[in-house]
């Protein structure tokens, strides 16, 4: 009997195996032939045509008409996969600003907005805001809530595997909240809540600086400063969930060292970032020197963590990695000053920049895609098209309401996201 159940189980799961390799093949060439889907996924036509009325029944594929008669008798079927059975949302929730994304199925983007928070608020204000920067988003496409099949939430804080925020220093009023809960009931969806540092790790990892990479050490560099790290692909979130959390330690530099500081940003002395790095850049001395002290400030915890895992490459991420060359520069000058080791994990800029945690959520939410609608966790996210000409890459928001062109599959995401959001800008 019990060979019996492991036969079951082992014929089910090489079932689920041909059925992912059949949705992957179909959603990522969008229309084939059951002859083709058979040559490109090498199983045989019986089993492919097996799967295809199976998916099928769940709305994932349909017939696709041909253009013309063939003169050569009856013509060979052709299957497309349907993208638009369902959506799927990324969704940074931060204190200063909140970002949305949305795409469908086959990771065409259709929906971006951003909310900018002035002032205070609190979790509560939060989750509302959350939901109604969604609902705008949605409205853009003519969909409600009941067509997301995943969105995932990056927040600050440790999160478990759960969705219950473990620890959270900028929002302690959500200290053992079940945080996936109640923004599932806010949203009137699903919603899977993750660490927003590891999420934008994650980005790059899928559609950024870390594409051809194995091991990254990611450093988010803002308001606050934080590590995520990825080993052999895949997130390392550590047994409490905290790996790379060290943000806390004095040794770091990533502290507040002054009790008036509210942000790391408090080394440029109340000048903004954007103006002390734009001075920078055009060689103003005093500003140089502001953001020589800023990276002499940081560099001890990036180089702690880097070669404590020594990575393939240690990315700057957050939303001074916009900042140009200017602090990549003086991070990389104080990193080979303050070590002097022959080999040294080069130190990347973001390309993802200040939308990284945002693609990160929305890769997440195609993962869980892969493992609950498809019952596989073995199809690869798609990559990313975004419609419009590249521009800079952190303008991102979007009111447009219409059907976008499905241009040719785009790794530039950074790019795209920026024409995208500079055409149909809502904020």
């Amino acid at each position: 009997m019990a060979l019996s159940g492991h036969h079951e189980r082992e014929m089910l799961a090489f079932r689920q195996r041909n059925s992912a390799a059949c949705i992957g093949a179909l959603r990522d060439h969008r229309v084939l032939t059951v002859s083709e889907l058979a040559r490109i996924t090498g199983l045989s036509r019986p089993t492919v045509e097996s799967i295809v009325a199976d998916v099928e029944t769940q709305g994932l594929i349909s017939d696709e008409p041909h253009s013309a008669p063939s003169a050569k008798g009856r013509p060979a079927r052709r299957v497309a996969f349907n993208a638009t059975a369902g959506y799927v949302a990324g969704i940074d929730l931060g204190l200063h600003r909140i970002t949305v994304l949305i795409s469908d199925l086959a990771g065409s983007m259709v929906a971006s907005v951003l909310h900018d928070i002035d002032g205070d608020v609190t979790g509560t204000d939060l989750l509302a805001l959350a939901a109604s920067t969604l609902d705008r988003a949605l409205a853009r496409v003519g969909i409600d809530a009941t067509w997301l099949t995943a969105v995932t939430v990056g927040v600050s804080g440790i999160v478990d595997a759960s969705g219950r925020v473990l620890q959270s220093n900028v929002l302690p009023e959500w200290n053992g909240l079940d945080l996936s809960a109640a923004l599932s009931r806010q949203l009137s969806c699903p919603v899977f809540v993750e660490n927003d540092i590891n999420m934008a790790a994650l980005g790059e990892l899928r559609a950024g600086a870390a594409q051809n990479a194995d091991d990254v050490v990611f450093i988010m560099v803002g308001h606050r400063v934080n590590a995520a790290i990825i080993l052999g692909g895949a997130l390392h979130r550590g047994r409490n969930f905290a790996a790379g959390e060290v943000g806390d330690l004095e040794s770091t530099g990533w502290g507040y060292q002054d009790v008036h500081e509210t942000s790391v940003l408090g080394a440029f002395r109340g000048r903004s970032p954007e103006d002390v790095f734009a001075a920078a850049e055009a060689g103003d001395t005093g500003a140089l020197g502001l953001v020589t002290e800023f990276a002499h400030r940081i560099i001890r915890g990036i180089a702690v963590v880097g070669f404590a895992v020594d990575p393939d490459l240690i990315v700057i991420g957050g939303g001074l990695s916009a900042s140009g060359a200017v602090l990549l520069g003086a991070l990389q000058s104080e990193l080979a000053r303050l070590v002097t080791r022959s080999t040294q994990p080069p130190l990347v800029s973001s390309t993802l920049g200040r939308n990284g945690v945002a693609l990160g959520a929305l890769v997440r939410s195609l993962e869980v895609v892969s493992e609950r609608l498809y019952g596989s966790t073995d199809i690869a996210v798609p990559h990313f098209s975004v419609p419009g000409p590249a521009l800079g890459q952190d303008a991102i928001a979007s009111d447009h309401a219409g059907e976008f062109p499905l241009p040719p599959v785009e790794t530039d995401i950074g790019a795209r996201l920026a024409a995208f959001a500079s055409t149909h800008l809502l904020s």
